[in-house]
């Protein structure tokens, strides 16, 4: 239990704490690798692209906490039990996990959808959320504290506004609501909070750029969506940064098994 005269801030340092990021390339890993360095963790970034992540390494290092790139693919379970144990060779056993790297699976109406096509989706979008959540709790149980965070989405909640063509990301993304919910039953005796953050459409490069993009029919998207939200506006990966610094914080201990929407209103009306 926390001291009743603590003082609030502090609550929000991570100081020698150990966080990793997956899809901490860009993004929205990238914001979350940011805020667990401001906060002065030291943080692993790992992505698919390793440039990319050495680029975000390099940005943290620029703030003070150490930090190392590192490679992976989620869709390989190999790939990610060998980032743990890198991770843990290099600054010790994890204390914050993000499971965050993800796709979008591409347009195409159902009589012609493929099952390669709905596999691949779940399997980097909900079956790497297990995988990297297995290899976090190998990690903390022992240690007996932890922070496991996920990336949901709005679409994880309701149905796309495209006629249905993310089925398989919806389907993913509300597996992983659920999967918080049930690996945060199962690790709560051990002193591990498990949570998620549901974005709202934001500006990152996910279906690639389609968010960013200026095509006349992405901006179209984009404005429909803009009209659509309570708030009048896409998503900015520095949205994420408050949320996700309190999920990996003391200030959310009392806090598990929860989703938390940062939508600007999406699922308000």
């Amino acid at each position: 239990m926390h001291n009743l005269t603590v003082n609030a801030t502090d609550l929000f340092r991570l100081d020698g704490r150990i966080g990793l990021v997956t899809g901490a390339g860009s993004g929205l890993g990238k914001a979350y690798a940011q805020a667990l360095a401001d906060a002065g963790a030291t943080v692993a970034c790992a992505d698919l692209n390793l440039a990319a992540a050495e680029r975000t390494a390099e940005d943290l290092r620029s703030r003070g906490p150490r930090a190392i790139a590192l490679p992976v693919d989620v869709g390989e379970e190999e790939q990610i039990d060998a980032m743990f144990a890198r991770c843990a060779d290099e600054f010790g056993p994890v204390d914050i996990v993000f499971a965050n790297a993800g796709i979008a699976e591409p347009r195409e109406p159902l009589l012609s959808a493929t099952r390669a096509t709905w596999q691949r989706v779940i399997d980097l979008d909900l079956t790497s959320v297990f995988l990297t959540a297995r290899g976090a709790a190998r990690q903390m149980v022992p240690k007996q504290r932890g922070k496991i965070i996920s990336t949901a989405s709005i679409i994880g909640f309701v149905a796309s506004q495209d006629g249905g063509t993310a089925r398989a990301y919806a389907s993913a993304k509300a597996g992983v609501i659920n999967l918080t919910r049930s690996l945060a039953v199962e690790l709560a005796p051990h002193n591990i909070q498990v949570n998620a953050i549901a974005p709202t459409f934001t500006k990152t490069g996910l279906r690639d750029g389609w968010w960013v993009s200026d095509r006349p029919e992405a901006r179209a998207a984009q404005e429909r969506v803009i009209e659509r939200s309570v708030i009048k506006r896409l998503g900015e990966p520095d949205d994420f940064k408050g949320v996700a610094l309190f999920l990996a914080s003391a200030a959310s201990d009392l806090v598990t098994g929860t989703t938390v929407a940062v939508d600007g209103g999406w699922l308000a009306i």
